[in-house]
């Protein structure tokens, strides 16, 4: 980067109007805080901008994910967390090198600005390399995305001055909690680009909030279709505990099944530190009229395998069911991408009353029944993703 250059010169208000000079570059610049990154699922490591290396981040599978190619995104993207998050930091480290120190002294102020956000330390004025621990002065209060470059400058008031450093480009995610499962060791900057741009949770807050998001966009915005031929998953290994992100960001098979889409709600949630439930419901049963993932109203969801309708007659032999379900549960509530969708606003009781169809007549077989709530699994979370 450029080496500082001077906003204004003044001379030192004394007798002898001694001029300065002051030449100064950031060589380094890191994001502190619980939260570790990947890209490409190798770890990112600090610094997070470093003088001479190319941060500028093609991400080509980014338009197959319907994200444009080229949007500031960066090869050592780094997270933080939100104001009042447990384990929020406001520690940015950033290393100077003072080039030339000329009748200035003592510490001068750093200031950085990255769209409304300051970062402030004081710093040593004289020559040589000095490593300071900075602060943000006010971090986001909901989830934010900054992909651009921190402005940096040094003012100085003995005898009077400031000088500008140029930029040091990054890419900051600031989330409301810390990853979890399977995002423990690192949370992938690709996944949370995806939450933050297709996903829309940028300027969100609550785990209510984000799991509405989530449920809405997997349901009606990625533009899956339900495979009413089978049922099978197309994105993953459900008994494995193992889902497929990266291709289901990029939407690499027309088809889901409730599985995928319980997996995605969970897996999409989990990055953003949002904790929820893997539900299983061994029976189920019919379904009443729901608007299925991709295919609309539908009371058929198999429709495809005997060449029937998406909507029959309650009673119509051709009717079929589902033989078990997948969905998400977060804080008593029911979170459903493949029908409704569900978005957390019914208990588990509320969900089976308003999603099967408890018609006797439909379950003539001995010991055949509706789903009840006693029949709930709770599955463990997705650990493997690839």
């Amino acid at each position: 980067m450029e080496f500082g250059e001077p906003v204004n010169v003044p001379v030192a208000a004394s007798a002898e109007l001694k001029e300065w000079k002051l030449r100064a570059e950031i060589l380094e610049v890191g994001f502190k805080g619980p939260i570790k990154v990947s890209r490409g699922k190798a770890l990112i490591s600090a610094p997070h901008w470093k003088k001479g290396e190319d941060v500028n981040d093609v991400w080509t599978d980014a338009r197959k994910m319907g994200l444009p190619q080229e949007a500031g995104y960066s090869k050592k993207a780094a997270a933080m967390l939100i104001e009042g998050a447990a384990g929020s930091v406001k520690d940015v480290e950033v290393k100077i090198h003072v080039l030339e120190a000329e009748n200035v002294s003592g510490e001068g102020d750093l200031l950085g600005r990255l769209g409304d956000l300051e970062i402030t330390a004081k710093i040593p004025l004289g020559a040589g390399e000095h490593t300071v621990t900075a602060q943000l002065k006010k971090l986001p209060e909901k989830i934010s995305w900054y992909r651009s470059s921190i402005a940096w400058e040094v003012s100085f008031a003995e005898p009077g001055g400031c000088i500008v450093l140029g930029g040091t480009d990054v890419e900051v995610f600031f989330i409301p909690a810390v990853p979890i499962i399977p995002f423990t060791s690192h949370v992938w900057a690709e996944a949370l680009r995806f939450l933050c741009n297709r996903i829309g949770v940028v300027g969100l807050k609550t785990p209510k909030e984000v799991c509405e998001k989530i449920a809405r966009y997997c349901h009606t915005g990625h533009g899956l279709e339900y495979d009413t031929l089978q049922g099978a998953p197309h994105y993953g290994d459900p008994n494995a505990r193992e889902f497929q992100l990266n291709d289901y960001m990029k939407g690499e098979d027309p088809e889901c099944c409730c599985y995928d889409q319980a997996s995605a709600v969970q897996v999409f949630a989990a990055a953003l530190g949002v904790n929820s439930q893997w539900l299983f419901l061994n029976p189920f049963g019919f379904i009443h009229t729901t608007n299925l993932v991709g295919v609309g109203a539908c009371n058929n969801p198999f429709y495809r395998s005997n060449g029937s309708d998406k909507v029959v007659l309650p009673r119509d032999p051709k009717r079929t069911s589902f033989g078990n379900h997948a969905f998400v549960g977060m804080n008593s509530k029911i979170l459903d991408a493949c029908a409704g969708p569900q978005v957390g606003t019914e208990t588990l009781q509320e969900y089976i009353d308003s999603s099967i169809d408890p018609d006797p007549a439909l379950y003539p077989m001995i010991g055949e029944r509706p789903g009840m709530a006693s029949d709930i699994a709770v599955f463990p979370p997705v650990t493997s993703l690839v």
